[in-house]
């Protein structure tokens, strides 16, 4: 599985030659072989993201569902999943930054099953859902 996760490392980043971080291959290896939960803190630059959709790539392809990501940095949202699309993932962000209409189709894109991932913000952990509208808690 290594192998495979060293494959979508090099097609995610462009490089060839490019190897893990510290502790990255042993975070993926929790998430697909060990099928465990992960909490990821590490500081900007270590290659969280690679982490987290070289495991979604290889759960995806297991046949698992989509993954969820909560990531506050609203500003990195967008690279992210620009990232993802490298491996050919297809993944949406639910914030608070967006409007009724795009999140309408980022909660259509989810229910219909044509995601990878989600990115969600910490504060739409908070949020319940009736009838299509938010009611803040």
């Amino acid at each position: 599985m290594k192998k495979i996760a060293q494959a979508y490392l090099h097609e995610m980043t462009g490089n060839p030659t490019a190897s893990f971080h510290e502790d990255q291959w042993e975070s993926i290896d929790e998430l697909v072989n060990k099928q465990n939960q992960l909490l990821v803190v590490q500081r900007t630059g270590w290659g969280k993201s690679a982490v987290y959709f070289i495991a979604t790539k290889i759960r995806r392809s297991q046949s698992f569902g989509p993954t969820l990501i909560i990531s506050p940095l609203l500003s990195l949202i967008r690279n992210q999943i620009d990232s993802a699309a490298k491996l050919g993932l297809k993944v949406v962000s639910y914030n608070s930054s967006m409007d009724k209409s795009e999140r309408q189709t980022a909660e259509n894109q989810i229910l219909t099953s044509q995601v990878d991932a989600i990115i969600v913000a910490p504060e739409q952990l908070r949020q319940t859902y009736i009838a299509g509208n938010i009611i803040p808690k």
